[in-house]
């Protein structure tokens, strides 16, 4: 089995991904509301404790399945 690999480098920020995919400003403005919500709803799945999440919608495990 190959052994396991730790990337160390930081995420990129935003500006950064913008600079590297060659997005527009035009198409910058017309992302943000994605961009928003998204960022939102990461927050909220992460607020949400394992417990309140019914058993038949939780994650399985890699080993488990």
């Amino acid at each position: 089995m190959p052994k396991s690999v730790h990337i160390t480098a930081p995420w990129p920020t935003q500006e950064e991904m913008e600079k590297s995919l060659g997005i527009s400003k035009t198409r910058k403005r017309a992302l943000q509301p994605l961009v928003k919500r998204l960022k939102a709803e990461l927050a909220r799945i992460g607020e949400t404790p394992a417990a309140s999440i019914e058993p038949e919608k939780r994650r399985k495990r890699a080993s488990a399945a």
